[in-house]
């Protein structure tokens, strides 16, 4: 039996944390859900192979072949009823107390079935209460809810809606809510792009004293840049014109010939966050899961390619399963650090978790950890004590802790957590800094914050300029953002505007060449990374639209398929005699952080360099005009 309680949800007496994905009955070769048993299977196969085990059908009810298949794959289902949130109205409620009782009747025996809801975001009145307490009434064998997220909405009743089974929630009454990213008009700060990076936020909190489990609605929607290359597959009723257009619109924008990049590092951007949101999950004691939106891509409501797999269940080559599966399975090992970067005169300490949902307790586990170069040399070790470790729990097992003192470069570290005699590892990456780092300026260089007169004379003259503006000082820029666009830029923006809240930055993320001379002190990938969090936050992506067609500045920020500007937060420009070097990234009021001193470090040298010799030239009207402060 599937049941629940305070401490989370048990299939026969077993602790279950579910890992869900979402369906909303996108199929777009045929335009309806598949009718037979295999096509489900492989469907359900390849989301086990991303560690899922839970399946949420928005407003709606797949056929008997899914149930079938998820019996045979092990696949929990919650099914939901149509809905058009006319809940209320008697022939209304009528129809749907019918539709769910021949759901009942026709699927209810299946042991996949283990939870039902009333459908999506309804919010919440008298007859809610009455139609569950009638399903429960008729057919025990489920667990009930009203519906998944039903009071989203800004000023709803964030309390757990009595006689309901479980939560799908996004929020509680809690300080924090219970998921990592969101559309600023329904919460504002969520942690991944408002708080520092660290792997310190749980949920507990949020819903400490609640007596059934919550599970988080709707986790992720964190976008990556449309595949092309997907176009030619639409071989049945729907084409993918949405994507013609944005090809369309990205070619005439002069920069097609990057759409491959730009999928590569705003999905390499996605699985990060991603990750960040289902361990913060996994760090909460007594959290019922998640339901992702989303594993796969959702090809609806303007368009949401929010998934590591596209809408045909295919890989983008973002991430292997079994990379993936290290922080989405049954157990994982988490390490909790209050930060990414650190500086050499520093100790790393880090405390060790173990999330178990496997099939049995463990005796005597042991967690083996190992600190290593981006070389893969092996820096530091060690092991735990051996303990037993309960199944069906979040399990507290060490603090483990090393010295800075010897790292004399600027590197990228990687900490390996594994349990012992068992496929379950786990990563993460850290940054260290050196305390000493040189941040003066060269006599033949100008550093400053002011786009003026002086420094256009200095240029004229043939010197060196690096523009390094204030926050928000840049009249032709975009706002600085970490993670990648929430679900769909057009779609929100219209929210927005119609609700008088800001619009989102709409970023996708950073695209650099790592080896370019200017980053040859910042150790960095191709991709925006923790180590960028402070940078990229404090910087305001200038608009390069009217630079030349093959302009690509040194870091690039790339736009979602709506607005197509090519952004760019670190570019060069040769201007009569003179050199700029422009950084849209608010340093000199940051220079407390040891990466943003490490970066600054970076760019000088450069500066100072013979490297420093940009190819493309403007004159100083159209600098001037791009450079225009408030």
């Amino acid at each position: 039996s599937f049941t629940s309680g305070r401490t989370g949800f048990e299939i026969n007496g077993k602790g279950v944390f579910l890992r869900g994905s979402h369906d909303a009955c996108i199929f777009p070769l045929t335009g309806y859900a598949p009718m037979d048993k295999k096509e489900w299977i492989r469907i359900f196969n390849i989301a086990k192979s991303y560690g899922i085990n839970h399946y949420r059908f928005h407003s709606w009810c797949p056929p008997g072949a899914a149930f079938e298949a998820a019996d045979e794959t092990g696949m929990y289902l919650q099914p939901e009823l149509p809905n058009k949130r006319d809940y209320g109205k008697k022939e209304h409620d009528d129809y749907l107390r019918r539709e769910g009782e021949l759901i009942f009747q026709a699927f209810g025996n299946h042991p996949s079935f283990v939870m039902f809801t009333l459908g999506n975001e309804l919010g919440r009145n008298q007859s809610y209460y009455d139609m569950v307490a009638h399903f429960k009434k008729t057919d025990s064998r489920h667990l009930y809810a009203q519906g998944s997220n039903n009071e989203n909405y800004p000023g709803g009743d964030l309390t757990l809606a009595e006689g309901d089974d479980f939560w799908v929630t996004s929020q509680t009454e809690g300080e924090l809510p219970v998921r990592g990213s969101f559309y600023q008009g329904d919460y504002e700060r969520g942690h991944i792009d408002y708080y520092p990076p660290s792997t310190m936020i749980n949920y507990d909190l949020s819903i400490a004293g609640l007596a059934v489990p919550v599970v988080g609605h709707e986790t992720g929607q964190f976008q990556v840049s449309p595949d092309f290359s997907e176009i030619p597959e639409y071989t049945g009723v729907l084409k993918a014109r949405n994507y013609e257009i944005f090809r369309e619109r990205l070619e005439a924008k002069n920069m097609l010939d990057q759409a491959d990049d730009f999928v590569k590092a705003s999905g390499a951007l996605a699985v990060l966050c991603y990750r960040e949101d289902i361990e913060a999950a996994l760090r909460t004691r007594w959290f019922g899961g998640f339901q992702l939106l989303d594993l796969h891509d959702f090809s609806g409501q303007g368009t949401a390619s929010v998934g590591i797999l596209n809408v045909f269940m295919e890989s983008k080559g973002l991430i292997e399963p079994a990379e993936w599966r290290e922080f989405c399975s049954e157990t994982v090992p988490l390490l909790k650090m209050k930060k990414y970067t650190w500086s050499s005169s520093e100790t790393f300490i880090g405390a060790i978790e173990l999330s178990h949902f496997g099939p049995r307790d463990l005796q005597q586990g042991i967690i083996d950890w190992e600190v290593r170069t981006d070389k893969g040399k092996v820096l530091f070790s060690g092991s735990t004590e051996p303990e037993d470790i309960k199944q069906g729990d979040l399990h507290e097992i060490d603090m483990f802790s090393f010295p800075l003192k010897e790292i004399d470069t600027p590197q990228k570290l990687n900490i390996e957590l594994s349990l012992r005699g068992t496929k379950y590892q786990n990563n993460y990456s850290i940054w260290v800094y050196g305390d000493d780092i040189d941040t003066t300026i060269p006599d033949d260089i100008m550093l400053t914050d002011s786009f003026d007169g002086s420094v256009e004379e200095f240029l004229e003259k043939g010197g060196k300029v690096i523009f390094v503006p204030a926050k928000d000082k840049l009249i032709n820029s975009v706002k600085g953002a970490f993670q990648t666009d929430f679900w769909c830029f057009p779609m929100f923006r219209r929210a927005a505007l119609r609700n008088n809240v800001e619009v989102a930055p709409g970023t996708l993320g950073i695209l650099c060449d790592p080896s370019h001379k200017a980053l040859a002190d910042f150790p960095s990938e191709y991709h925006s990374n923790w180590q960028w969090w402070h940078l990229v936050k404090n910087s305001n992506p200038v608009i390069l639209d009217d630079t030349p067609a093959d302009y690509r500045p040194v870091v690039q920020v790339i736009d979602n398929f709506w607005r197509n500007h090519k952004l760019g937060i670190l570019f060069e420009i040769k201007v009569g005699k003179g050199k700029l070097l422009v950084c849209a990234i608010d340093l000199l009021d940051n220079m407390d952080k040891p990466e943003i001193r490490q970066f600054y470090h970076s760019i000088v040298n450069y500066a100072d360099s013979p490297g420093f010799s940009p190819s493309s030239e403007m004159d100083i009207n159209s600098v001037r005009e791009l450079l225009k402060s408030k």
